[in-house]
């Protein structure tokens, strides 16, 4: 008797495994952004109901892992497109939520449709980290050209200002990027170069160089010329590539602010 128990009790752990593993598979819903042509918007940023949010890849294509419903409460930003906010439905019954965007009139440059190389920002290697990061492969926190053009921060410090990454504190009367440890400065890297120059050279160098000669991160970014940033709260966190270009002083453990400017597209 005991052992037709155990029996139908592991039958009973099995199904229950099995209907868990199956809720999960059904609990991915994938959200397609295109334009009214129907044209693929890579690297669309999508959210659901003002909460997770997610980075299209290059097809257009982000996946949440969420409860199934018939349709989603989204928001779904690019530059150069009329931002979506809404409830939206699928277009079939398996199929994915579909968000057609509308793009915005411009006198200045036409707006086009590119694939993964084939925008500035892409070619440094953002969209594959955005990627990589939304992957669990690295933890940083990544801002977008579509929060930046939301936020249209005056400072960069303004932008950085409350993120859990990175400490925006007073130094000599400047806003300085600290780490999470005592002394412990942020490496920063502008366009893929490192920045030297900034006041976070002088934070815990017992050789620093005069401070006549250094100045603070709003004064030497124009945060209207940012096109999207990356932190890292650690040198762990950082992927190779930025280690390569940040040098020595990433051995003191300290995180990463790499900032590119230009296009938003």
């Amino acid at each position: 008797m005991r052992r037709a128990f155990v029996a139908l009790s592991v039958l009973l752990l099995g199904v229950s495994l099995g209907s868990s593993a199956l809720h999960a598979q059904a609990d991915r819903v994938s959200i397609q952004v295109t334009d009214v042509r129907g044209n693929a918007i890579p690297f669309a940023f999508v959210q659901i109901t003002k909460g997770v949010s997610r980075v299209a890849d290059d097809s257009g294509r982000a996946v949440f892992s969420v409860k199934n419903a018939d349709s989603l409460n989204l928001q779904v930003r690019r530059i150069g497109f009329d931002p979506f906010s809404g409830w939206t439905k699928r277009r079939n019954e398996s199929g994915a939520f579909v968000v057609d965007l509308i793009p915005l009139p411009r006198t200045l440059d036409p707006v086009t449709i590119a694939g993964r190389r084939d925008t500035p920002l892409a070619r440094t290697g953002f969209y594959d980290r955005v990627e990589r990061i939304q992957r669990g492969s690295y933890s940083a926190r990544m801002i977008t050209p579509e929060e930046m053009d939301l936020r249209n921060p005056i400072r960069l410090s303004q932008v950085l200002a409350g993120e859990s990454m990175v400490k925006v504190t007073p130094y000599n009367g400047k806003a300085v990027l600290m780490g999470r440890g005592i002394a412990c400065a942020m490496t920063i890297l502008l366009d893929g170069q490192r920045l030297t120059g900034t006041y976070e050279e002088a934070v815990g160098n017992p050789s620093p160089p005069p401070m006549s000669s250094l100045g603070s991160i709003d004064e030497i970014i124009n945060a209207q010329s940012i096109a999207a940033i990356e932190v890292y709260g650690s040198a762990a966190a950082v992927p190779a590539e930025l280690q390569r270009v940040a040098g020595g002083r990433m051995a003191q453990g300290c995180g990463l602010v790499a900032i590119w400017t230009g296009s938003r597209r």
